[in-house]
């Protein structure tokens, strides 16, 4: 009986992600009709300059400028959100498109092969696993930590308004991911879903959270980063290949040279606590000044941090090992977030 469950729970899946190729398909073909000429371009924007780590390195600080009290709300939001992307794929990772439709037709197993052709990009060569969506959760996390901080003091018509664009911004991001055949539909639903319920649980409870003192919260980032080696020696143990994203990737990408030491599961992981170390040490963020200080010193302070930001990553030690590649992003990611929540409001 549970053999028979579980065949018949692999054939649902076979056939569910097989109509979403088509659906993948159908976008790369329909889109530039849809937004006339800027379809391409637009797609493009939506996936190089809303992804998680482009909003960490510049999106999220120049809401600085706007206000203190917005940059604080959307590093903790997103820095969570993107950690618990981060853990769902590192736990249970799932198949790309492209990986699953070259997959099928190299197979001489399965007969006939899907009658779906999907155009390839430099950016689709990803080396994290599909599901959920990581664009999609994040820049949902992102986007509605900005509405519901407007909408505050809106007028009812104005939080219509700002809602809708709101949502049509995330549609376009899944849009975005479905042309360049990077996630299933699925995917990209189920990383906004998963962002609105964080949205939810982090409003429910931001007292408790944002009075924690830091003890505390380095103490939690600290046993996250125990259960992520738990799960990788786990894998080891029951002989599941833990960067087998990684090497899916590298099979079926067209160049590997696409593929960026900065994009793996397990960077990821470590960027994501470096970010939550960040603001465990600027903790308890209720007590923190987000009052604002005049827009010109705000904009000196943010531009000669993210300057350093910058030279910072541009001086990352990628070829002296993966522990120091790692050692030094996580350091990096916790120095930033706590000088974006902690120190640069008391440049006044």
């Amino acid at each position: 009986m549970d053999g028979n469950l579980k065949d018949l729970a692999l054939e649902t899946y076979s056939r569910v992600v097989t109509a979403e190729l088509r659906i993948n398909e159908l976008v790369q073909e329909r889109s530039v009709a849809m937004i006339l000429s800027f379809g391409d371009p637009l797609w493009r924007f939506f996936t190089v300059y809303l992804e998680p780590r482009f909003l960490f390195n510049l999106v999220i600080p120049m809401c600085g400028i706007y206000s203190q009290a917005l940059l604080t709300r959307l590093v903790f939001a997103v820095g969570l959100a993107s950690t618990l992307n981060s853990f769902a794929k590192w736990i249970l990772p799932e198949q790309r498109p492209l990986w699953l439709l070259r997959e099928m037709y190299a197979s001489s197993v399965r007969s006939p092969s899907p009658g779906v052709a999907l155009e390839s990009h430099p950016l689709s060569c990803e080396t994290t696993a599909g599901m959920p969506c990581a664009h999609s959760m994040c820049f949902t996390v992102f986007t509605l930590t900005i509405w519901m901080f407007l909408s505050a003091h809106a007028h009812s018509g104005q939080r219509w308004l700002a809602g809708t664009v709101a949502y049509g911004l995330i549609f376009c991001m899944w849009l975005s991911r479905l042309y360049l055949a990077t996630e299933f539909l699925h995917q990209c639903v189920l990383g906004t879903f998963i962002g609105i319920q964080a949205i939810g649980a982090l409003q429910q409870n931001a007292d408790y959270l944002w009075s924690r003192r830091r003890r505390w919260a380095v103490t939690g980032v600290l046993l996250l980063g125990g259960l992520a080696a738990a799960v990788y020696f786990a894998k080891l143990n029951l002989d599941v290949d833990p960067h087998w994203s990684v090497r899916e990737a590298f099979k079926w990408c067209p160049d590997p040279s696409y593929m960026r030491h900065e994009a793996s599961p397990i960077f990821y992981l470590v960027r994501d606590l470096g970010i939550l170390m960040g603001i465990a040490l600027a903790s308890p963020l209720s007590n923190l000044d987000t009052k604002n200080a005049s827009i010109c010193r705000r904009c000196a302070s943010l531009l000669v941090l993210e300057l350093f930001n910058f030279g910072m990553r541009w001086a990352t030690p990628k070829q002296n090992g993966r522990f120091a590649f790692l050692a030094y992003e996580l350091l990096r990611n916790a120095l930033h977030s706590l000088l974006l929540l902690k120190y640069i409001p008391k440049l006044k």
